[in-house]
């Protein structure tokens, strides 16, 4: 479990009064559950006017980074507020940037605002195949995008990947490591989410409402967003749901997922995947990790079967 992060302090809160144009004294900071890259708090403040205005701040500070590239979190604010700037350009329904202290000049920690979003995370959908269409029929919006972003990362080593002990199937695991060894395939290239799976989707009664969390968008190919989403599918719940994903994705945008980019996308769980998983889920899902594995091969094996 990670350490709480600290609340915002005396000189954050004078910040965000500053650049929200409110009153310091009605400001009201909330954490929100579920994040495990950065703290994140729900911010209301009486604006000029008297009337009640909602942001969500992002502070990257030490207690919940978890990344590699700058630990101080600058580097992460300067991409994300460089994204939802393009994004402001778009139709989709993303968050609006505000502000950003990347060098944390005025704040404790980098920093960024943006707009505040309705919606929940729907985790147990009384619809799971409407809730399953609508994040497939969502994607290709996003990738059409005109949005600029940095080269996508693989997330992935490929010099690191073997055979997991836990295997059931050592020739499952060989031929999928064997086909990530060879080049990867060329094709389309467009901005992507790169983190699009449920805990970054917002819902509003039984409607997907609201995408958020897009600090590592880039552009790259458009089926690293669809392989991402069914690994989470896999490791949350089935091997169908993930299917099935896949399926409405394919029919919506009208082309082929190239099996190359799910199987390297699936791979990204070899590293050892789910120790973060019900912090971030929290009382919305109990995760079940018992199956957990058994559910990534099979899934796997579809993709591979899919080559």
């Amino acid at each position: 479990m990670l350490v709480p992060p600290p609340p915002p302090t005396r000189a954050d809160r004078a910040w965000l009064a500053s650049v929200l144009g409110g009153d310091e004294r009605s400001l009201r900071v909330r954490r929100l559950k579920g994040g495990i890259s950065s703290a994140v708090h729900a911010v209301e403040i009486m604006d000029a006017a008297g009337e009640l205005q909602r942001y969500v701040v992002r502070r990257w500070t030490a207690e919940v980074v978890t990344t590699g590239d700058g630990a101080d979190g600058t580097a992460q604010v300067r991409r994300e507020a460089g994204v939802l700037t393009g994004l402001a350009e778009s139709e989709l329904p993303a968050p609006r940037l505000v502000a950003a202290d990347a060098e944390a000049s005025s704040c404790s920690y980098p920093t960024l605002v943006m707009t505040w979003l309705p919606g929940k995370v729907m985790l147990r959908p009384a619809d799971p195949d409407g809730w399953l269409r609508q994040q497939a029929d969502l994607l290709p919006r996003i990738h059409a995008a005109d949005v600029p972003a940095p080269d996508v990362d693989l997330w992935l080593d490929l010099d690191a990947l073997e055979i997991p002990d836990w295997s059931t199937d050592d020739g499952l695991w060989r031929a999928a490591l064997d086909l990530v060894q060879r080049p990867a395939p060329g094709g389309q290239r467009c901005f992507i989410h790169r983190d699009y799976q449920p805990f970054n989707l917002l819902w509003t009664g039984a409607t997907l409402s609201s995408v958020v969390d897009w600090v590592w968008s880039s552009y790259g190919p458009p089926d690293i967003d669809v392989a991402h989403c069914r690994l989470n599918l896999t490791v949350l719940y089935s091997s169908d749901r993930a299917a099935r994903f896949l399926e409405r994705y394919e029919a919506v945008a009208g082309r082929r997922v190239e099996p190359w980019w799910d199987v390297a996308g699936l791979l990204v769980y070899l590293p050892g995947w789910g120790s973060f998983l019900q912090q971030q889920a929290g009382s919305h899902l109990t995760v079940d990790y018992a199956g957990m594995h058994e559910r990534m091969e099979t899934t796997l094996r579809a993709a591979l079967n899919r080559a």
